[in-house]
């Protein structure tokens, strides 16, 4: 009744393809955004190492104990603000 050849017709099946049309698509969604992310990146990295940006140490403002001193001053008033709400 059983005979070898029909468990070896049954047990065949015809391969799927290793992909199909939807994992095409998530893969070329993946690179559209990688390719997005490095273009908008890319821009922001060329203006912030552009010298017109660097800001030479003579223009910057100078730290002494009088500023040191202000910015206490400038915490207390705070303080003594948020103490009197």
């Amino acid at each position: 009744m059983n005979s070898p050849e029909l468990k070896a017709k049954a047990a065949y099946r015809p391969r799927r393809a290793a992909l199909n049309w939807i994992d095409y698509l998530v893969i070329a969604a993946t690179a559209l955004t990688f390719v997005a992310v490095i273009a908008a990146n890319s821009t922001h990295a060329a203006r912030a190492q552009s010298s017109s940006t660097i800001i030479p140490a003579s223009q910057l403002p100078s730290q002494d104990a009088s500023s040191a001193s202000q910015l206490a001053l400038i915490k207390a008033r705070i303080g003594l603000a948020l103490a009197g709400r």
